[in-house]
């Protein structure tokens, strides 16, 4: 059974899958004080997306359907904090700092700043702009195998009755993932 860190792996090496080539990538990226930690951060370069958070859960564990949904929705919030300049610091972290991009030490909001510290001077610099839009800002479940009939009808009613589109990413074997539903 692939491990998380296999399910991630694949996505960063396929985002051009996923319509993001060439996208900067963070992995163990803090989303703000108090929500919670993002497996994986993808930053486009170009395209609608300005943030693609990606919560990697193993189709095994029992609890993978409603569990990774509350993460990703908690992750979300976060996002929706980040202005333009978090932004572009996010993307300086991610393109001069590889080594910590890949590990699977959480990142600090200090790092991910540019090294503005203490933690509440860090958050602050990183909401510096104008914030992300939910158009901005892609939402991805990645699974180790397709995903479950219960969490497709979670995520369509989630969908059609919040407007809240949440993706899959389901990761078939190396090099090899597909995208639920086929339209995003």
């Amino acid at each position: 059974m692939p491990s998380e860190r296999f399910i991630e792996n694949n996505i960063r090496r396929n985002c051009s899958v996923l319509g993001y080539p060439n996208a900067l990538s963070i992995r163990r990226c803090r989303m703000g004080p108090g929500f919670g930690v993002a497996d994986l951060v993808l930053l486009p370069e170009r395209g609608p997306h300005k943030l693609v958070i990606v919560e990697a859960k193993q189709s095994s564990s029992l609890d993978a359907a409603g569990r990774v949904i509350g993460q990703v929705l908690m992750y979300y919030v976060g996002a929706r904090h980040f202005g333009t300049r978090g932004l572009k610091h996010l993307r300086q972290f991610a393109a001069c700092n590889t080594k910590s991009t890949r590990s699977l030490r959480p990142t600090s909001l200090r790092m991910l700043s540019g090294g503005v510290s203490p933690r509440d001077e860090a958050w602050a610099e990183l909401q510096k702009g104008r914030k992300l839009s939910f158009e901005q800002i892609r939402l991805l479940i990645a699974l180790d195998a397709p995903p479950p009939e219960s969490l497709k009808a979670i995520l369509k009613l989630l969908k059609v009755e919040n407007g809240i589109d949440i993706g899959v990413v389901s990761v078939v074997g190396r090099d090899r993932i597909e995208v639920w539903p086929e339209s995003n």
